[in-house]
């Protein structure tokens, strides 16, 4: 069993979101992956945002993998549209506010069974520009 990497995460409302993570010596070519977000740990019902599989230049993860003096590495990356950025929990707390919730990949490949490899907390931060 592995424990998942914690890690923190900001998305910027009013703009698109990409982040990369870099596993070394892991090849995840073919790998399923999936994130959700949700307002706390084992929330029941559905997601507030489930993202999978996707190109790398479309909403989604993606993972690209290259061999560089011998060592693998995997580079994961999460791609959330600004459109999905502005709608996540609008309406929540007190205009302005952010707002913090949960999210965690799970990642099925590599050698390995299903497993949530990061988690941590996804912050929405409020930001002034809207259009632009």
């Amino acid at each position: 069993m592995i424990t998942p990497g914690r890690l923190d995460l900001t998305v910027q409302r009013w703009t698109p979101f990409v982040y990369q993570i870099d596993f070394e010596g892991l090849n995840f070519t073919g790998a399923t992956m999936a994130m959700q977000v949700r307002l706390y740990r084992d929330a029941p019902g559905g997601a507030l945002l489930s993202l999978s599989n996707a190109a790398s230049n479309a909403e989604g993860l993606s993972v690209t993998t290259m061999a560089v003096e011998g060592l693998t590495t995997s580079t994961v990356q999460i791609r959330i549209n600004e459109t999905t950025a502005e709608a996540l929990l609008l309406n929540a707390g007190k205009p302005g506010d952010d707002i913090r919730v949960v999210y965690d990949i799970h990642i099925t490949g590599g050698g390995f069974a299903k497993t949530r490899w990061i988690e941590g907390d996804l912050i929405i931060r409020a930001g002034a520009t809207q259009n632009g």
